[in-house]
């Protein structure tokens, strides 16, 4: 049996000893509240309440030994799992001060690897906050949210009690209406819509003393993008929104301005002229999505359709390079749209020094499955 986490450990061992959450609080001189936070992994009561919860259920030191201690630095392996994501990523103790942020967390907000910064307190504190998150007040009321929860749950020390306070001099006394954990943050920007990320919270393996906030960038692409239909609304936005993601800081690129331009919100990368990355990508995708086979699969089905009477607007590709020729000459803006959307699911696009220099920018592709 493999058991990855602390309360995964001690709930083993109560269920081994027939012991009752309420029954090991006793034994461990805690709450039943605090005892259940340690097992589900939802709060932190504390080094001397753990120790004590592991001597009442008489857990071996060969099994201990896997649990680092509150406090400890990350061990090299979390370390290298956060730094290895291309996306903003941090853990933060249980008075949500930072313990570590990789590079893309650090340009997204430039103070979280400060000594003692914490998420919440930058945004119910920060005229910064106010000024970048366009829906600062939802944030605020999610903190709010956040804290009174891990009060309930036992987690009682100053500082979260401090945020409570400042917490609800901005927020409502109302019952949690939304999990923090798939709170979005919606960043503003002077130009086309606010990109937003979502707020993902979870407890690092073996760690449950520490929390890894992740900032998932959010678009409106569909799951299952189809290529135009009569019931399909046509597209008459730049092509690749929501697909383009900042290699600096994460966060998905807006798109907008005459002429249209590419741009991260943040002012990590400069503007990009849309047309011509437009027909980069193309030239990436295009062949992709058309190659040999499915050239071959669409003249088969062209056939069948017309032979019982359907015709279709744009006849099938006979190869990827009329394919290409196609999207330049004769697609429209939705089917371009629907050929991106079906087969790339983001692209993350790295540094150029300016926007003339666009074609020397490096483009990484998250490729879908195409069926």
């Amino acid at each position: 049996m493999v058991i990855a986490t602390l309360g995964e450990v001690i709930a083993d061992y109560r269920l081994r000893m027939a012991l009752t959450p309420a029954r090991v609080a006793v034994m461990a001189g805690i709450t039943e509240a605090q005892y259940l936070g340690l097992e589900h992994g939802t709060a932190w009561p504390g080094s001397a309440a753990v120790q004590a919860v592991i001597d009442a259920l008489r857990i071996p030191h060969t099994i201990r030994s896997h649990f680092q201690p509150a406090d400890s630095p990350l061990d090299r392996s979390l370390s290298q799992i956060l730094h290895g994501y291309d996306i903003p990523a941090l853990i933060v103790d249980s008075e949500w001060r930072t313990v570590e942020a990789n590079c893309f967390a650090q340009r997204l907000l430039p103070g979280c690897f400060t000594p003692g910064w914490s998420l919440p307190r930058w945004i119910l504190h920060s005229n910064e906050a106010r000024e970048r998150l366009a829906n600062w007040q939802q944030a605020a009321e999610c903190i709010a949210d956040l804290v009174r929860e891990e009060l309930a749950a036992g987690l009682d020390n100053p500082e979260l009690r401090a945020l409570d306070r400042a917490a609800r001099r901005y927020c409502s006394d109302s019952d949690p209406r939304t999990h923090p954990a798939s709170h979005l943050l919606s960043w503003r920007t002077e130009t086309g819509p606010h990109p937003a990320t979502a707020c993902l919270v979870s407890v690092p393996t073996g760690r449950p003393d520490l929390r890894q906030v992740t900032l998932i960038p959010r678009g409106t692409q569909p799951d299952h993008p189809l290529l135009e239909t009569k019931h399909n609304q046509p597209w008459d936005g730049p092509l690749l929104i929501d697909l383009l993601r900042c290699g600096v800081c994460g966060l998905l690129l807006t798109g907008g301005g005459a002429p249209v331009t590419y741009h991260c919100a943040t002012g990590c990368l400069p503007d990009f002229p849309a047309a011509a990355l437009d027909a980069r990508v193309a030239k990436e995708v295009v062949p992709r999505v058309f190659g040999p086979d499915e050239c071959r699969q669409m003249a088969i089905a062209q056939e069948s359709l017309t032979a019982d009477g359907f015709g279709m607007a744009l006849n099938a590709p006979v190869t990827a390079k009329h394919a290409l020729d196609q999207w330049k000459r004769s697609m429209t803006a939705t089917q371009r749209r629907g050929i991106l959307t079906s087969a790339v699911r983001s692209i993350t696009v790295y540094g150029a020094t300016d926007c003339d220099d666009w074609k020397r920018s490096a483009l990484r592709y998250a490729w879908r499955d195409l069926i």
